[in-house]
This record gives C-alpha cells, sequence and structure tokens, in this order.
C-alpha cells in the first residue's frame, strides 16, 4: 500500500463528527473527559494525604494543569507541543505533531492521534514533577479492581493449574494438547473486556459477571474472525521457542495472559516469553512493570493486598502458581521489555522504521501476540476500512517482512474499526445491533503468519 502516511491514509481515519453520531464523538465528548475528570478527583484526594507542604503545593499546580488540559479538550483547542519530561521520546511525539497534524484541533484530528496524545500529556505534567514524577493516578483504580476480584481469580488459576497438569502429563497427547490451548487462546482473548479506559465505571458485580462468562466459555459464540486453527498449526510446530505478549490491561486480563504463558512454558512450546508492558501509566488500567510485579506478588501472597473470601486449597493454588512466576521471571525465561514505541505516535507499520530495535526483537519471536482494542487499532491504523479487507492486508509492512513472527491479535472489539471479517456476518451484525464493533461483546482472533505462510 503506497503513499501511506498518518495524515494521507487509504481510507478516512475515525474523526469525531459534528453531528455527534459516531463512537469517536461520544468517546471525546463524553468517555474521555470523564476519565480526565476521574484523574483530577483522585489526584486531588492524594495530594490532601501529601506528607508536605511542598508536595502539596506542587499537587495544587499540577491539578491546574489537568484542568487546563481537560478544557483545552471540551472546547476544541490545538493539540500543543508537549512538555519534554526527560523520558526519551517527546522530541518524537513534537516532530509527529508538527509535522502531520500542525494546527490540528482535538475534534478535527484522527481518534488515534488525540486520544494517546492526551494520555501522553497527562505522563509528561507528572513526570516534570518533584515530588509526584512517579505517581501512578491509574494504579488504585487497578488494583482495587483485582483485589475485588479474588474469588474469581482464585478459580481461575485452580482451572489452569489443573488444565496445565493434565497437558504436562499427557505432552504426547496432540488433541488434548490442541483443546488446551483453544481454551486458553480464548480465555486470553475475553479477559480483554475488563477495561477501564472504556467502563470507567465498571462494578465489582459486573466484573464478576464478565469474568464468569470467560471461565465459562459462553462469550465464543461472538468471536466474530476466528484463525484459532491455523495458529495451532503455527504453535504446535513450536518446541523452545520464544513467544511475545503485547499487553494490554491489567488486572484479571493481565493475569489470563500470565496464564497462558504459564501454559506455554510448561507445555514445552516457550523457551522464553517476553512480555511487553507499558513504561508509563497509559490508557487507565495498561501494565506497567509495577503492575506485573504487583499482580505476581499478589498471587503468591494474596493476603499482602487485602484479598478476602479464599478457601486454604485456594491460597496454595494461589502461592504455588505467584512462587513459580517469581522463580520464571528471576531466571529469565520470563521478561519484561517496556520500550517506548508502544506509548509513541505512530501505528504499528512503522514498527520496521520508527520503531527499528523494537521490531528487530520481534523477529527473533516464533509468535507475537498484540493483546487488546488500543494495540489492534494501532495494528490496522484506526481506519474504516471494508470489513471485508484481510487483516494482513490492514496492518502493512509488519505483514510483508520476509522476517516477520507470526502476529497474533486477541481483541474485544471497542472501537468502530475492524477488518478481516466476513462481510454476511457483519450485515447480520448490524442488523442485530448497529452498535456491535464498539460494544465490547465481540472479538476476533485473527492471524498474519509471517515467516510461517509457507509452512501451515
Amino acid at each position: 500500500m503506497t503513499g501511506f502516511a498518518p495524515n494521507n491514509t487509504p481510507f478516512p481515519p475515525l474523526v469525531a463528527a459534528r453531528d455527534g453520531s459516531n463512537f469517536t464523538y461520544t468517546s471525546l465528548h463524553d468517555r474521555v473527559p470523564h476519565i480526565l475528570t476521574d484523574v483530577i478527583n483522585d489526584f486531588y484526594a492524594a495530594v490532601q494525604h501529601a506528607d508536605s507542604d511542598d508536595a502539596v503545593a506542587e499537587g495544587k499546580q499540577l491539578t491546574g494543569l489537568l484542568s487546563k488540559l481537560k478544557h483545552e479538550m471540551v472546547t476544541d483547542k490545538p493539540l500543543t507541543p508537549l512538555d519534554d519530561d526527560g523520558t526519551g521520546d517527546i522530541a518524537e511525539w513534537n516532530h509527529w505533531l508538527a509535522e502531520y497534524f500542525s494546527g490540528g484541533t482535538w475534534y478535527s484530528t484522527p481518534f488515534l492521534a488525540w486520544e494517546p496524545y492526551m494520555y501522553r500529556r497527562i505522563a509528561a505534567i507528572f513526570r516534570k514533577s518533584q515530588f509526584w514524577n512517579t505517581y501512578d493516578y491509574f494504579a488504585t483504580k487497578k488494583e482495587d479492581t483485582f483485589r475485588a476480584s479474588m474469588v474469581a481469580v482464585a478459580k481461575l488459576c485452580a482451572r489452569v493449574d489443573a488444565l496445565t497438569q493434565e497437558t504436562v502429563a499427557d505432552l504426547g497427547n496432540s488433541t488434548k494438547q490442541h483443546l488446551a490451548f483453544v481454551e486458553m487462546l480464548q480465555a486470553s482473548l475475553w479477559g480483554n473486556q475488563t477495561d477501564l479506559s472504556m467502563f470507567p465505571d465498571l462494578s465489582n458485580e459486573k466484573l464478576e459477571e464478565m469474568q464468569a462468562r470467560i471461565s465459562s466459555g459462553e462469550n465464543n459464540s461472538k468471536i466474530v474472525a476466528n484463525d484459532t486453527d491455523r495458529i495451532w498449526k503455527i504453535v504446535s510446530q513450536v518446541h523452545g521457542g520464544r513467544v511475545d505478549i503485547v499487553l494490554d490491561n491489567s488486572g484479571f486480563e493481565l493475569l489470563q495472559d500470565v496464564l497462558l504463558a504459564h501454559w506455554l512454558v510448561a507445555a514445552g512450546i516457550a523457551a522464553k516469553v517476553v512480555f511487553h508492558p507499558k513504561r508509563i501509566p497509559w490508557y487507565v488500567s495498561d501494565v506497567t512493570n509495577t503492575d506485573f510485579h504487583w499482580l505476581v506478588d499478589a498471587i503468591q501472597s494474596p493476603a499482602s493486598v487485602g484479598a478476602t473470601g479464599l478457601s486454604a486449597a485456594d491460597e496454595r493454588v494461589l502461592q504455588g502458581l505467584g512462587a513459580r512466576w517469581n522463580e520464571l521471571l528471576k531466571s529469565g525465561v520470563w521478561e519484561l521489555h517496556d520500550e517506548l514505541f508502544w506509548t509513541g505516535p505512530y501505528g504499528y507499520r512503522y514498527l520496521p522504521t520508527k520503531g527499528a530495535d523494537v521490531w528487530n526483537g520481534l523477529t527473533s519471536s516464533d509468535v507475537v501476540i498484540f493483546k487488546g482494542d488500543l494495540n489492534y487499532r494501532k495494528l490496522v491504523y484506526d481506519l474504516q476500512w471494508p470489513v471485508s479487507t484481510p487483516f494482513v492486508d490492514a496492518i502493512g509492512p509488519i505483514a510483508d517482512d520476509p522476517n516477520a513472527p507470526a502476529i497474533v491479535a486477541l481483541r474485544t472489539s471497542k472501537c468502530d474499526t475492524i477488518a478481516g471479517v466476513d462481510p454476511q456476518r457483519a450485515n447480520e451484525l448490524f442488523a442485530l445491533r448497529k452498535d456491535w464493533m464498539y460494544s465490547g461483546e465481540y472479538g476476533v482472533i485473527q492471524l498474519s503468519p509471517g515467516r510461517w505462510a509457507s509452512r501451515i
């Protein structure tokens, strides 16, 4: 696909409709300002408990900057250059803004421009500060949500622990291994429903309902494009290989991803799993390094995070898994790579050029799993693709690279861009409900086979 640029795309990008008729408008007008208001309110409460007058004074200044950002958003001001916070990516952000969207306002620039810009600007406000530069303004929400679901967490962990033991006890049984893989992959897909940037008011009761549907497999009829069997044809050929997981949400979704990695290592498929979290707080519930270690430690010691309602059997399973995961981290079998590219301005078709170091690492992998809605949007560049556009065409150069790994997208759809869906199936869904693409109730498991294409 020639002539592609962030401001020159083959199909229109998602931009807020002035008449309020599309999901992008609803996000910019309602959902995202709500998130920013929550950040301001939660931070205001944290400032009241600061341990010095200087921290309180600076906190009030930061609150003012956050309020200014919200005002610019809701009044459709231009996107202004970011202040350098020393992280190392601001020059690229500002070059991208000047090159492609100079003078662009919140309502005139694409969804995939203004939304990441907002989260990067929030991070810069905090990282430039003296007393609040390591403050994770989303941490409380992330941790409280996971803590409240520990009974469901224990149930899921017990199921996967048993499934893993069954797999290890009969490694020669390819049918059993295939079925276990399908269960693990689909559970990882549906874990993506628990997204606090999409559902900022997600209640514990609603979360438990989602988790029950995930565990039961009830959701699987809502997979609208499903390459699971083709993915298995690749995975079944990998023995002691490398699998990368580009993470999305912390909490219950991260747990599903960690359990998938646990099974892949135990089954002998992966000798190394590389997780890619975010270096800065991102999209409310995205995983940071701190979130990852917090979850592993919470599993190993549930009492340390105030978990209640667990039986002695639950705690034994959790403690055993948590101890194993800490061993995998210490031994280097599991690694965390929090490259800045994931919170940068470019879509993933630019990985070979704008994220060359990251892409070179990914080409050392056999399979790279991209989790969640934002990663999917960055893969397909958030355009109004005809739904039947092949997934490999939508993701562009990273599909065609001769060194490309198998790329797997696991996404519950929360935005109105999608590719690789049968047109008849899409028409049936539109007749059923007009919001199916952004309801969070439908998902895809899609594959770009990369260098494995001739072997499946």
